[in-house]
């Protein structure tokens, strides 16, 4: 690994950070004290599932890393990455709390992090990795497919209201300008997962990069999104838990696709290769 102190230092800060303000997210309740009882709940769920999902997957991906394992690294950008998509969130979309600073640090690392973890791939022969067998169009479909489904979803919001110049039911209750996720998916999210399923069909190096990080990070966000409606449930806000049973088969599937693709990473010369670039 080129970056390996450097990423294994910014790996253990973002760790920390993200254990302490998950724990007071989830068992402090002034934390989201100037939020609406809806995000609180969604918030509150997302930092259980930060806290005994990702923490542990983020650290436990960063060990086999070290051991130069190549599935690792895609298990280790795709937690990255999520973390990352999270706290932009968190930093534009949480009302000011005391863990402000804490959310900003977050964004930072894991932004740089994951910088540094595509540039470590980069300059690998990923492309040599997979055989024959790699499902490289069924991936690349799926990959549009989802983002597709994520677009269809938020323009069903949000069209409606442009027309109508008005806000929505939702973003009013919200007490924010904007939604940061329609931002965030609409501008970034979205398109990256295009572009990393064209990258793929076109069996580009930043293809083979760029799609296993993102079937992780569906992965993640499934289960954080599953966590949020469980809590909305818990707290009587919402009765309705069928979108959570739609964020589950998301996640199962997208992990069925996730093992098929890695399971054709050839693995002979992964240790010779890897350390002779550290």
């Amino acid at each position: 690994m080129k970056y390996k102190k450097t990423i294994i230092l910014l790996t253990v800060l973002l760790a920390i950070f993200l254990a302490v303000v998950s724990s007071c997210g989830a068992f402090m309740s002034k934390t989201y004290a100037r939020d609406s009882a809806s995000m609180a709940a969604q918030g509150v769920g997302q930092d259980l599932v930060d806290l005994f999902f990702v923490v542990p997957l983020l650290l436990v991906s960063l060990i086999f890393v070290r051991r130069n394992d190549r599935t690792a690294y895609y298990l280790f950008g795709g937690t990255v990455f999520y973390i990352m998509y999270s706290f932009i969130i968190y930093g534009f979309g949480v009302h000011f709390n005391f863990l402000f600073l804490l959310y900003c640090f977050i964004l930072g690392l894991s932004l740089y992090l994951f910088i540094l973890v595509v540039l470590e791939l980069s300059g690998m022969d990923v492309e040599s990795w997979y055989g024959p067998k790699t499902p490289i169009r069924f991936c690349s479909i799926y990959l549009i497919l989802v983002a597709l489904m994520f677009y269809a979803l938020w323009l069903k919001d949000i069209v409606p209201s442009l027309f109508g110049n008005n806000v929505s039911t939702a973003l009013a209750e919200s007490d924010l300008l904007v939604n940061p996720v329609h931002v965030i998916d609409i501008a970034f999210a979205l398109p990256g997962l295009i572009l990393a399923a064209v990258f793929l069909l076109r069996k580009h190096r930043l293809g083979y990069v760029l799609a296993p990080i993102a079937l992780v990070f569906i992965i993640i966000l499934a289960v954080a999104l599953t966590g949020m409606v469980i809590m909305l449930k818990v707290r009587g806000i919402s009765e309705d838990m069928s979108v959570a049973g739609i964020f589950v088969v998301l996640a199962v599937f997208s992990s069925v696709l996730l093992v098929l693709f890695l399971k054709n990473i050839t693995f002979k010369d992964a240790i010779k290769k890897a350390s002779s670039q550290d």
